[in-house]
């Protein structure tokens, strides 16, 4: 594994539980049981979710990205630390160095965070018992519609 403070934090919990990792992977596994959830998912037309997906790492670029990312690289950060994979971050970090410019970096990002939003879609999607809710959370209707689920869970449970 290529992933050291995941690593690190493993064999910290292992030594701490003085359990074997597998052991406590197959007891969270059922961390829920016995108690009732409720699941809801924003699932927006992707017609509409790609535009804002776009503008939101255009707005990233214009307002500040590259120079906190200068920043953090002042402080004597690696600019191979983690963090620095995620989106918008990574593109930052190739504009610094070189390897893209402005508008290419914007590029990047905008695209990856669109297969990013994707691929979450698709891994929610397997979720048992999740309630879509088709629209943005900052539609009035939406969250009409997300405090009516919980008003209806709550009740059932009383």
């Amino acid at each position: 594994m290529n992933d050291i403070p995941k690593v690190t934090r493993a064999l910290e919990i292992c030594l701490l539980t003085r359990q074997p990792a597998t052991r406590l992977f197959q007891q969270g596994r059922d961390a829920l049981r016995g108690y009732r959830t409720l699941k809801l998912g924003l699932l927006p037309d992707r017609e509409a979710l790609n535009p804002r997906l776009d503008a939101r790492c255009a707005w990233m670029f214009e307002n500040g990205l590259v120079e906190e990312v200068r920043h953090i690289l002042a402080l004597g950060f690696s600019p191979g630390c983690k963090p620095f994979e995620s989106h918008g971050y990574k593109q930052a970090m190739q504009l610094i160095q070189g390897e893209l410019n402005l508008r290419d970096a914007v590029f990047y990002a905008q695209r990856n965070t669109r297969h990013y939003a994707k691929r979450q879609i698709t891994w929610f999607r397997r979720e048992r018992e999740l309630q879509w809710l088709k629209g943005f959370g900052d539609a009035p209707q939406i969250r009409e519609a997300a405090l009516a689920s919980v008003a209806n869970f709550l009740s059932a449970s009383a």
